[in-house]
């Protein structure tokens, strides 16, 4: 359901879907990085420490995943 989490009407909580159009943002971030609508829903619904938070988790995920295909590594090695 990820992939098409826009289109998931009630699938997803409020919070959940802020969480993943920031990540989606953020991830594409040469796009136009998180947005300031985006970001001002996520301060609506998240406290600064649970937004940097979001944020931080993001930036891991992301940085992982270019490592590893950056290295060519295969899942599971």
């Amino acid at each position: 359901m990820l992939g098409a989490w826009r289109e998931a009407i009630g699938f997803f909580t409020e919070e959940e879907q802020v969480a993943l159009a920031m990540t989606d943002e953020v991830t594409l971030i040469h796009q136009r990085g998180l947005s300031e609508e985006v970001y001002q829903k996520a301060s609506r619904i998240f406290t600064d420490h649970q937004t940097a938070e979001i944020i931080m988790a993001i930036v891991t995920i992301n940085a992982w995943n270019r490592i590893a295909v950056s290295t060519h590594r295969e899942i599971g090695n």
